[in-house]
């Protein structure tokens, strides 16, 4: 064991000898006198709480053991202490943090992330070590995340009436300190702006975890089933350097995980592999008790030290629950034939119930520190991959997708991330790029996702500083020294790589630019504002162009020529220095997901242009058209993107079946009126486009998150299909004539708009549109037998 360790394990263990906290009979701590009389909350800290010593009075502060039964008497020499002297006649104990478990069951099932279990007090510490063999739990764990709903029946729990009355006035006084960010409007905006004469609203400092309400025994056995999992570590690695083997980390910089894993493995391995659980338990504890510490930081910090504090003995739920997560997302992007899954099909049915699994484990580690109360760069980070994890086994249009998106905009605002990050005495360099980097993910995210939902975006521009990372590789932010100031003079003016290497951070930054227009554009579509549209559109159109044009060289080679010499070397100054395989791999797929989110915006402001100023298609149908092809181009190299299909699916889903879907509209008013437009939309290439784009959607399997899209969309289009190819019988010349007599409305083609407002909308209208009445008799299109217009 560390030296360290063991020093600092003795020392808590005599500062526990020293403090003997007693409870009173309804399970609360016992408040001191002044605080008792003047009926205020105490803190419990001894020998003086601190309102006494804020009031200057800390020789009145006595801890009474009977106050309401027994004559008060005057304090014993030496101080005040909590409790009588003999802890045998009191029922007191040895104070620590954590709460032993009693002899009656708890018979309470847990419902999971919806509804996190609350945080227990007032029960016993049994005195758990690291490497101690003596336990009273004898029985094996069970299997993981199946046993997680409920707590583990056995000795690690305490009675139903101890969780009834456990709520302690130091669980509140530990949540009064989880503010977060406070702007200039603030309630003590005028109190910070003058600390010279105002000082009463200073932030109280972080309390000592020792201070800190226990943690129930249930969550701490639940946090060891989920430890049990990492009993694969080893194959596991396999995951995450299959990931790294092909790029950059999606937050987190792929040099942490290494030192996360190296740390973890080096302090725990053993424990891990032989799977005692009264080992996990303890571990689990210890994991509870750092995820409540805040983490520290300051200016000359680095990133391998940053790194370090949050494993080994160290080691955080965000950590664990962010390395179940990219294993997760390994899984969910590899083929389903691919070799990494060969040594888990005996113990996993396939690749997406290994995925999923990941998934219910890293929600229960996401539980864990929301209960923690947990606010930090970490816990963000994590919820951003657990968030992309849900995304590819959910669907982007689930409401937990939407929901958890939610959740990290409000972490995000609460850290102040959206006020700019800049490194002074308490940021070091590569953790302001890293919060920059957390910002424009999330604000990015949030666009996308309003914009295939059709709803307003939580973050706007308008509020947030909008400050974007330098173009780094993960490697090049661990840099410290001569070395990372060499590499920053490889940046530019603009914050541009000048070396043509594409990173991850270079498309989230050209990302992140097109999400701005996507705010505007979003505005216009969603907005009830009707003045000044089409100069407002022509506005953005201009700002598309002059950032089009701002772009670097190395990144406007297009997609079609990537993909075309996808077999050889790319031939272009665009690499980044990894293996030569993977490195065509991504490099290919940033250049498609640049150029298809760029002919996306292009495409929601013309569709919104035909929504709200009822203009033509024949602006929106060059733009499908180009949209289509690109994204046929990219399923066409599958084999290719072998490493990445959760990203073809992606592409296939957001900018594939809109742009599909308007096309598949357009064929229909060609039938409809008899008048081909050969130069605008070739009604055989059409066709065969779109066929080949709905056996695409039939390769998404049911185990993929976007399966019910993708399938939405397959029978929508191909029933579009076959109202052209095959079109019911003409109806006779008389019915026709008596139809019209009865004022049957002709063929408007400005009525056949479809919805703009968001694209499932748009997939659902599509689906349930009544082609035979337009095709028949030149009937309006309705949905559920409702016109449109």
């Amino acid at each position: 064991m560390d030296p360290n360790g063991v020093e600092q394990q003795d020392a808590v263990e005599a500062t526990a000898h020293d403090l003997q906290v007693s409870y009173r009979r309804n399970g609360k701590l016992f408040s001191c006198e002044p605080c008792r009389k003047g009926k205020l909350r105490c803190d419990h800290v001894t020998p003086t709480c601190g309102r006494c010593i804020k009031r200057n009075k800390p020789g009145l502060c006595v801890y009474h053991p009977a106050p309401l039964t027994k004559t008060r008497t005057s304090p014993p020499p030496g101080g005040a202490t909590r409790g009588p002297a003999s802890p045998a006649s009191s029922g007191t104990y040895r104070f620590s943090p954590y709460p032993a478990p009693a002899s009656a069951p708890l018979d309470r099932r847990r419902n999971g992330l919806m509804s996190p279990p609350e945080i227990a007090q007032g029960a016993e510490y049994s005195g758990y070590r690291l490497n101690d063999t003596t336990t009273g739990q004898s029985s094996l764990v069970q299997s993981p995340v199946l046993s997680m709903q409920q707590p583990a029946l056995g000795s690690h729990q305490r009675s139903a009436s101890s969780v009834l009355s456990a709520t302690p006035e130091s669980a509140m006084s530990f949540r009064d300190n989880k503010t977060g960010f406070l702007g200039p409007t603030a309630y003590s905006a005028v109190y910070t702006e003058n600390p010279g004469s105002l000082s009463i609203l200073e932030p109280e400092e972080a309390e000592d975890v020792s201070n800190l309400p226990p943690i129930s025994p249930e969550k701490i056995q639940m946090g060891a089933d989920v430890l049990a999992l990492l009993q694969d570590m080893p194959r596991y690695q396999r995951f995450v350097q299959r990931w790294f083997d092909s790029c950059d980390g999606i937050v987190v910089m792929q040099p942490v995980f290494r030192v996360w894993i190296d740390e973890m493995w080096r302090e725990f391995g053993s424990l891990l592999s032989e799977g005692r659980p009264d080992q996990l338990y303890a571990l689990s504890e210890l994991i509870w008790r750092n995820t409540r510490r805040p983490m520290k930081t300051h200016g000359q910090m680095t990133a391998h030290e940053w790194a370090k504090a949050a494993s080994g003995r160290g080691l955080r739920w965000e950590v664990v629950g962010i390395l179940l997560s990219l294993i997760g997302l390994v899984a969910v992007n590899l083929s389903n034939w691919d070799t990494i899954f060969d040594d888990i099909r005996e113990d996993i049915v396939d690749r997406a119930t290994f995925a999923e699994r990941m998934r219910k484990a890293s929600d229960h580690c996401l539980c864990y520190c929301y209960e923690a109360e947990t606010l930090n760069d970490l816990y963000i980070c994590f919820m951003y991959e657990d968030l992309v994890l849900l995304e590819c086994l959910k669907g982007d249009a689930h409401y937990s997708s939407w929901q958890r998106t939610g959740e990290l905009c409000d972490a995000v605002v609460a850290m102040g991330l959206h006020q700019g990050n800049q490194t002074d005495a308490d940021t070091p360099f590569f953790l302001a790029q890293l919060r920059k980097k957390i910002f424009i993910s999330v604000y990015a995210r949030d666009k996308v996702v309003a914009s295939f939902l059709g709803r307003p975006p939580r973050l706007s521009y308008r509020y947030c500083k909008m400050d974007m990372p330098l173009d780094l590789n993960d490697e090049q932010l661990f840099e410290t020294g001569a070395e990372l100031e060499a590499t920053l003079k490889t940046i530019d003016a603009d914050g541009w790589n000048t070396c043509g290497n594409l990173n991850r951070n270079t498309w989230i930054r050209v990302w992140f630019l097109e999400c701005q227009l996507r705010e505007e554009i979003l505005e216009l579509a969603l907005g009830p504002q009707q003045e000044d549209f089409e100069l407002r559109s022509n506005g953005i159109r201009r700002a598309q162009e002059r950032l089009h044009a701002s772009f670097p060289d190395f990144m406007k080679i297009s997609p079609e020529e990537v993909l075309k010499v996808s077999e050889g070397t790319m031939g272009m100054e665009a690499h980044s220095g990894r293996r030569e395989k993977s490195m065509r791999q991504l490099n290919a797929l940033f250049i498609v997901c640049i150029h298809a989110g760029i002919m996306h915006t292009d495409f929601l402001l013309q569709r919104a242009l035909v929504s709200r100023m009822k203009t033509d298609t024949k602006q929106l149908i060059p733009i499908s058209r180009r949209l289509l092809k690109l994204i046929l181009l990219a399923q066409a190299k599958r084999d290719f993107f072998r490493d990445f299909q959760g990203d073809l699916v992606y592409l296939l889903t957001t900018h594939g079946l809109p742009s599909a879907g308007v096309l598949a509209v357009e064929l229909l008013k060609q039938e409809q009126t008899r008048q081909y437009a050969q130069d605008i939309l070739p009604r055989s290439e059409i066709i065969q486009d779109i066929s080949v784009f709905i056996s695409a959607l039939a390769a998404v399997g049911p185990g993929e998150g976007n399966y019910g899209i993708c399938n939405q969309g397959r029978r929508a289009l191909k029933r579009v299909l076959d109202m052209v190819l095959s079109p019911p019988a003409p109806i006779p010349a008389a019915q026709q004539q008596q139809q019209a007599g009865e004022g049957a409305k002709g063929f408007d083609e400005m009525s056949f708009f479809m919805p703009t407002g968001n694209d499932a909308d748009f997939l659902q209208w599509l689906d349930t549109v009544e082609f035979d009445a337009v095709l028949n008799n030149g009937a309006m299109p309705t949905v559920g037998g409702a016109d449109l217009v």
